[in-house]
């Protein structure tokens, strides 16, 4: 996905449209997700959650996603403020021209 380095954005505090640079964020882990607590140590260790078979893991429609959400920032020329984009698409590859 190409994109350019300045878009004509509105910024919510300037309240008008100007020239935004595009900042790319890197994404981390999302940590709340990977581990709550003992309490869902605990429920985990035992059977399949409410499935009464192991859950499938593989194949097109389980397996992990091949990419991750690009999390993109664009910055206000004329406040410097900077404004996160609503939502993010999913791109292998992802080049700011």
């Amino acid at each position: 996905m190409k994109m350019p380095k300045k878009v004509k954005r509105y910024c919510p505090n300037c309240k008008k449209h100007t020239l935004q640079k595009v900042v790319r964020e890197k994404t981390g882990k999302k940590r709340g997700a990977l581990k709550k607590g003992r309490y869902r140590q605990r429920k985990m260790e035992k059977g399949y959650g409410s499935h009464p078979y192991p859950k499938m893991e593989t194949g097109k429609k389980f397996g992990a996603k091949s990419s991750k959400k690009l999390d993109l920032r664009y910055k206000c020329e004329v406040c410097g403020k900077q404004n996160q984009q609503k939502k993010g698409k999913r791109t292998k590859k992802f080049e700011l021209e």
